[in-house]
């Protein structure tokens, strides 16, 4: 919706600016005349590339977590909708945030639902988004469901930081090994050779290895590291197709480690968005759909849960399609038919989501703490040859001397 800039005088006749959101040039006559001011002349207004580009125009998920935040409590405390949004287009910190409620308000102003008027942003709301709050629309209980959801996506974010925070001594420690190779296998091992072989030492085995694996690299790195480039955006290309993604988050699940933290974060957020759904009173049909749909963060267990779905849809329990599709840990299956069992499914998968939240945090501290010796012994071991290999030459010219 565009932005118009303004110029309006008041009944005092004094001249004011402003610039407001408006469907037209019309509704924005009206809006001003709801506040007693009379449009002298307008224009629509862009954002620049500065604005868009490098000052940031993306919507963060801290700030759907702010918005759903505020507008549960603004609307518990007895206000209309229409002045619940008002008030959060006011006082959010993001300013793309800040546009788009009010985007949102002058859509329901003009009779659409709020789950409609949100459905015009699909980057900024997603599928679970605009299936619990309609769900909160239809049963009436919609600031209960913005601060479930609120909640989930704020349990999202804390296991996102906390796999970021995991994958930064890693990634530093690589860094890290290959810099010192490169530059003691790439520079001072050659030119130290190059020093022995002209005072008629004869290099160790192991010295000339390196030297061989160091010329190599310095003739070939360009077609190692094209080779190195084509295979990453060959697989990137594999995973995009369904049957290549199927196949590549299998794998991710086989790793060592590694697979155990995707596992009890797809568990975590199975058991968090199913309960969540539930909550909010969606059919089983509907809760299967959406948690199919990109949910879990790996496709082969969303392919799982669509065999489950059509074993449940065949008049299954869902005990059971969860059983037949295979791919699930028993806890899992042997929590949902106690929840069937005694109707309290929604309290299962409660427990579910703290049981793996706790897990997956659990898994991912393993992995850190795992890397940590396994970084040192790499590094000592990569070292320990380097050294050696100079050494050793070194020693025998000590011998002749």
């Amino acid at each position: 919706m565009p932005k118009f800039g303004y110029q309006a005088i008041d009944n005092a006749g004094l001249l004011l600016k402003g610039s407001t959101i408006a469907a037209s040039e019309k509704e924005l006559e009206t809006k001003l005349l709801d506040k007693e001011l009379t449009l002298i002349s307008s224009q629509r207004q862009t954002d620049g590339f500065l604005g868009k580009s490098i000052l940031g125009d993306r919507v963060r998920p801290r700030d759907i977590i702010e918005f759903y935040h505020r507008l549960h409590q603004t609307l518990e405390l007895g206000l209309p909708m229409l002045s619940a949004l008002e008030e959060n287009a006011v006082g959010l910190p993001s300013r793309p945030m800040r546009r788009i409620v009010d985007e949102i308000r002058i859509a329901i102003e003009n009779g659409n639902t709020f789950t409609t008027a949100m459905s015009r942003f699909p980057k900024v709301f997603g599928k679970l988004d605009l299936a619990i709050i309609r769900m909160g629309e239809e049963t009436g209980v919609l600031p209960k469901c913005l601060k479930d959801l609120s909640a989930f996506l704020e349990w999202r974010e804390e296991i996102r930081s906390t796999v970021r925070r995991a994958a930064i001594y890693p990634t530093f420690v690589i860094i890290v090994i290959v810099a010192v190779i490169g530059v003691w296998v790439g520079y001072v091992l050659p030119q130290l050779a190059g020093l022995l072989v002209q005072m008629g030492v004869n290099l160790p085995t192991m010295t000339r290895f390196i030297l061989d694996l160091s010329h190599f690299f310095r003739n070939w790195w360009a077609v190692i590291t094209t080779a190195m480039v084509l295979s990453a955006i060959a697989v990137y290309v594999l995973q995009l197709t369904e049957k290549g993604g199927v196949l590549f988050h299998r794998q991710l699940l086989n790793m060592p480690v590694i697979g155990g933290v995707i596992s009890n974060i797809a568990m975590a957020r199975l058991s968090h968005n199913f309960a969540t759904m539930y909550q909010a009173g969606m059919s089983i049909n509907g809760i299967f759909e959406i948690l199919s749909a990109n949910v879990l963060g790996n496709r082969y267990l969303e392919m799982l849960l669509k065999k489950a779905f059509d074993a449940v849809q065949r008049g299954d329990a869902i005990s059971d399609g969860f059983d037949k599709a295979g791919g699930f840990p028993p806890l899992l299956l042997g929590a949902i038919r106690n929840g069937e069992t005694t109707g309290t499914l929604d309290v299962c998968f409660e427990r579910l989501g703290t049981y793996y939240d706790r897990e997956a945090k659990r898994t991912v501290q393993t992995m850190i703490a795992s890397i940590e010796p396994m970084s040192i012994i790499m590094l000592g071991g990569i070292f320990g040859f380097i050294v050696l290999s100079i050494l050793l030459p070194l020693y025998d010219v000590i011998g002749k001397f």
